[in-house]
């Protein structure tokens, strides 16, 4: 059996002026003249608000470290190897052989391609021709597969 942890789901708020969690039964709230809530972390929180100061300009809050970019944790690049290319040789080729295929110019290649290329269309112009001959031969006398519905009627004769 595996156990399966549950967590509680805990609904939490934002302190408008740090953007700290403020936990439920914890902070203060206050509405505002035009209706909007504000959730405040603390009475410090809403005092400094209250205050008109800048969050921005104390290091504690969060918006002061995002602006400074202070919350992003340093890491450590972890070195990855570079894959190195191995050239080994394929059954019936030696390295050099392999070299010398890699190293060739199209223009060496090109003889040996439209070489083959026309041994292949050969051989399929020669098997096209056996088919013909054979279409136009009589079939040869033998087994000839019939119909079960025509092996039915013969044996109710």
């Amino acid at each position: 059996q595996q156990w399966v942890r549950i967590t509680m789901v805990i609904k939490t708020d934002l302190c408008f002026f740090t953007e700290c969690k403020v936990f439920p039964g914890h902070g203060i709230r206050y509405v505002r003249k035009d209706g909007k809530l504000l959730t405040f972390l603390n009475r410090k929180a809403f005092s400094l608000h209250m205050q008109r100061k800048k969050a921005q300009r104390l290091r504690w809050t969060l918006v002061w470290r995002r602006k400074h970019k202070a919350t992003q944790k340093k890491t450590i690049k972890k070195r990855t190897k570079k894959t190195v290319k191995v050239v080994r040789a394929i059954a019936g080729l030696s390295l050099d052989d392999l070299k010398k295929r890699r190293d060739a110019k199209p223009a060496a290649r090109r003889p040996k391609k439209e070489a083959l290329i026309k041994a292949v269309k050969a051989r399929k112009k020669t098997k096209d021709e056996r088919k013909k001959t054979k279409k136009f031969q009589k079939p040869v006398a033998g087994f000839v597969k019939v119909p079960k519905a025509r092996m039915k009627m013969r044996m109710n004769r």
